[in-house]
């Protein structure tokens, strides 16, 4: 039996999504086929709105739905499906089966959009970083409290990104020594909707980068109207345990220590993992990207030819990502 609270959107899509890929790969019995089917009908119900785009599995279970509405007549949902017979009941699995298709293409497709996503991402930041002596990279999760998730549609949730995009891109307050940024929009069963944030800022002008991650948190709660909360990654104990296992690529990073340059790209890489369509946005705005990136232009002025900055030439995109790699293959062992 699948169990989910469907107190807000992004739950009762994630356990939509759940439920069609269990129906689809494991085994579930016609009573909690028909069990599930009839609560997650009425969930959906709740959250329809005009103008969005579905991921496949969303598109699977509707095509069922729009079926069941189609013979029900004058009865109601759960009447209906109570009275199916099991040829009934597995016309209404084929529907779903239907679609497997469609959702091993989406998969596929998700995988190519986040490695390009991830080549533009690295291309932004390598420049970001080697256009500066030091800055101090910044990681910020930033999501919604538990009590809050219920009221916020994905509808709110684009509304509360645009207005962060915008006081990030007219660098207004902690943004104010903004080199460049990324951030990428995902949902999850716990988190619900929710975005994964990387800045560089010209450390120039900041020193501290815990004080501007948390500038930014609170921001995102202004923004949200004290619905909104998030994880300062740049927080002394998370940057002394990556330190730990080689791995500290945030806070501040000097473009002539190749490791830090490296470290850095792979923990902005992690916006972009081709390996998580499971945090995937379900459903958005149509038309709308779960993606977007700042456009770094170099300053133009020529780094003085010594032997500490011919360091900067032993790091980039393609090392950042073998030792990412190799980490991940590690991982899985």
């Amino acid at each position: 039996m699948l169990q989910f609270d469907l107190n807000h959107q992004a739950e009762v899509m994630y356990a939509i999504h759940a439920f069609v890929d269990v129906c689809l790969n494991f085994d579930m019995t016609n009573e909690d086929f028909i069990f599930n089917l009839e609560r997650l009908y009425c969930a959906f119900e709740a959250y329809k709105q005009e103008g969005i785009e579905y991921a496949a599995s969303i598109r699977a279970f509707i095509a069922v739905t729009e079926h069941v509405d189609s013979q029900r007549g004058m009865l109601s949902v759960g009447k209906y499906l109570s009275g199916l017979s099991i040829g009934e009941i597995k016309a209404l699995r084929r529907i779903l089966h239907a679609h497997r298709g469609m959702i091993r293409e989406e998969i596929k497709s998700f995988i190519r959009r986040k490695e390009s996503n991830r080549e533009a991402l690295l291309e932004e930041f390598e420049g970001a970083i080697k256009g500066y002596y030091s800055v101090l990279v910044i990681r910020v999760d930033l999501s919604y409290s538990k009590d809050g998730m219920s009221d916020i549609t994905v509808y709110d949730f684009y509304q509360h990104i645009n207005r962060l995009r915008a006081v990030i891109t007219d660098k207004n307050g902690c943004f104010d020594a903004l080199v460049t940024y990324a951030i990428a929009l995902e949902q999850g069963i716990t988190k619900g909707f929710h975005a994964h944030l990387a800045l560089v800022i010209n450390r120039s002008e900041h020193q501290s980068d815990y004080k501007i991650a948390k500038g930014v948190i609170e921001k995102w709660n202004e923004i949200t109207l004290g619905k909104g909360t998030g994880w300062n990654i740049n927080a002394t104990e998370n940057k002394e345990n990556y330190e730990k296992q080689g791995r500290l690529g945030i806070g501040d990073i000097r473009r002539t220590i190749p490791e830090q340059g490296n470290n850095a790209l792979g923990a902005v890489a992690y916006l972009s993992d081709p390996d998580k369509y499971e945090q995937t946005l379900l459903v958005k705005p149509r038309g709308r990207k779960t993606f977007y990136k700042g456009d770094y232009q170099h300053h133009g002025r020529p780094i003085p030819d010594t032997e500490e900055n011919r360091r900067i030439k032993e790091w980039n995109a393609q090392t950042a990502l073998a030792k990412l790699a190799e980490e991940m293959w590690f991982k899985k062992l």
